[in-house]
């Protein structure tokens, strides 16, 4: 017993130790890695802790990788990928999004479709580990689709069967479905395409049920105001009738307001919604609903939803990210620019809440801290905002790009942060210490344990919760899966025992 007792003092302090924000130093230079001088069109991270980034240049998409250090791997090199034919001009050929899928990268973006660029194809690839395209996919590893003047690829999501689903823009927004092979899958919508409302939809999410959440703006026609909206449909398009008001949910404001993300909490069954909103000031708030029905979490704030924060010292904000700590705090990252007291232009900024919605002044006395988002200048803009990823260790890296103000061009940037995106230290399991690697981390419904030195012997687990719960035991092999799909999503230690020698690790589970 005095094990478990320990495991639960262990899980205590690893979720309630606080800290302030501050840079990584020892991660790239001073906590930077500049990426390229363009545009960094998006960041994944690889089950092992690298990072493969794509941006691109002189009409390529390149492809680098970026050490768990923020060294940038040169044995990788910088792999191109050519979409299209045409190559006079930057910017023919643009990534927006990609997600980590069975160890298979797939990407979505647009490229030119004829000489003059007036047209566009979208276009979804996949691509394996190294950097090179998978030419079981789609025709030598991608496929295109015609796509008009205006037209734009917005998001993803992959299912479990590796079905994508891309959310886009052509006279009107668009989910797309294509098979696992990179077909388009014409038994969806209508020949593979379901038109969506007159709303503006900003994310794309695939419940675990399979039903689609789309979240972003829509406007009230009787005061011609943008107000958050949140909608549901079912697996073949059609309205989730049982969500909100036949199927969507609606955060009235007297001011212009979007839902620019949100974070899934399937133990409560909630969304916890982040919105901007504009009123001469840019503030931020949040709301929280239900996920079986949408309906406001009561318990959360004013009646589910907070009240509008912002800082006279900080206006013009915009704010992008959303992460829930294992104590409930909440934090959001984004950027912040036209301070009164000084010349700062899209800085990043990061503010901490507790769990109820109000401002977490443990953190900082002013409700937020400030970044340059270049050490030490602060000449790039932090216009674009990408990914924020959570380490096993409790830090957290950052990818964005911008402009370098009145200089033509863009910078792109992965900045790592120190554990306190976590709200702890990383003293309580010890990784330097353990010959155990865990990955991926976040988890989906497996993960796989390296020992440095057993190779593939078996061994005993058993998995706690954040209270020291035992709520799975059983036993595997180093170097192959272990199914934890029962788990609900969470922070969790695993305790393993091989041949008479325990380990432990902590993991996240999505």
């Amino acid at each position: 017993m005095k094990k478990y007792y320990f495991l639960l003092l262990l899980a205590i302090s690893y979720f309630t130790t606080a800290q302030t924000f501050s840079l990584d130093a020892s991660f790239g230079e001073s906590g930077y890695r500049k990426i390229n001088s363009t545009t960094l069109s998006d960041a994944i991270m690889l089950p092992d802790g690298q990072f493969l980034t794509a941006y691109n240049s002189s009409s390529h998409i390149n492809i680098n990788k970026i050490n768990q250090n923020g060294a940038v791997d040169a044995a990788f090199g910088t792999k191109i990928i050519d979409i299209d034919s045409y190559s006079s001009i930057d910017e023919s050929e643009s990534v927006k999004k990609m997600v980590l899928h069975n160890n298979k990268i797939i990407m979505i973006g647009r490229a030119n479709a004829n000489p003059t660029y007036s047209l566009y194809n979208l276009f979804i690839l996949r691509m394996n580990l190294d950097g090179t395209l998978d030419t079981t996919f789609g025709t030598n590893g991608f496929t295109k689709i015609p796509w008009g003047q205006y037209g734009t690829a917005d998001d993803i999501v992959v299912d479990d069967t590796g079905n994508s689903y891309v959310l886009g823009y052509n006279m009107g927004n668009f989910i797309l479905k294509f098979n696992a092979n990179g077909i388009k899958d014409n038994s969806f919508g209508t020949n593979g395409s379901l038109a969506l409302g007159s709303f503006d939809p900003r994310k794309l999410y695939r419940q675990n049920d399979g039903k689609f959440v789309l979240v972003g703006s829509k406007k009230n026609t009787s005061t011609n105001i943008n107000e958050s909206y949140i909608e549901r449909r079912l697996a073949d398009g059609t309205y989730d009738t049982a969500f909100g008001n036949n199927g969507s949910v609606i955060v009235p404001s007297n001011m212009n307001t979007v839902i620019s993300n949100f974070e899934y909490d399937y133990a409560n069954n909630t969304i916890l919604l982040l919105h901007s909103a504009s009123d001469g000031y840019d503030s931020v708030f949040l709301s929280k609903i239900q996920i079986s029905d949408g309906a406001f979490v009561t318990g959360f704030s004013n009646g589910g939803r907070t009240p509008n924060y912002s800082f006279t010292n900080a206006p013009r904000l915009y704010m992008s990210q959303i992460k829930v700590l294992p104590n409930s705090k909440i934090v959001v990252i984004g950027n912040v620019s036209n301070f009164w007291t000084a010349n700062i232009n899209m800085q990043l900024i990061l503010m901490r809440f507790n769990g109820n919605g109000t401002i977490d002044y443990s953190a900082s006395s002013n409700g937020y801290q400030i970044f340059n988002t270049t050490p030490p200048s602060t000449g790039v803009k932090a216009e674009d905002i990408q990914r924020l990823f959570v380490l096993d260790e409790g830090s957290f890296v950052l990818s964005y790009s911008g402009s370098s103000g009145g200089v033509y061009g863009y910078s792109s940037y992965l900045t790592k942060f120190t554990g306190a995106f976590l709200g702890m230290n990383d003293t309580a399991v010890d990784r330097s210490q353990s010959s155990l690697i865990l990955y991926p981390n976040p988890v989906g419904n497996t993960f796989t344990i390296q020992n440095k030195n057993k190779g593939n012997d078996s061994f005993e687990y058993r998995i706690f919760d954040v209270s020291g719960r035992i709520v799975q035991i059983g036993s595997s092999k180093f170097n192959a899966e272990t199914n934890i799909q029962e788990l609900q999503k969470g922070n969790y230690i695993i305790q393993t025992e091989a041949k008479g020698e325990r380990q432990s690790l902590k993991f996240i589970k999505n």
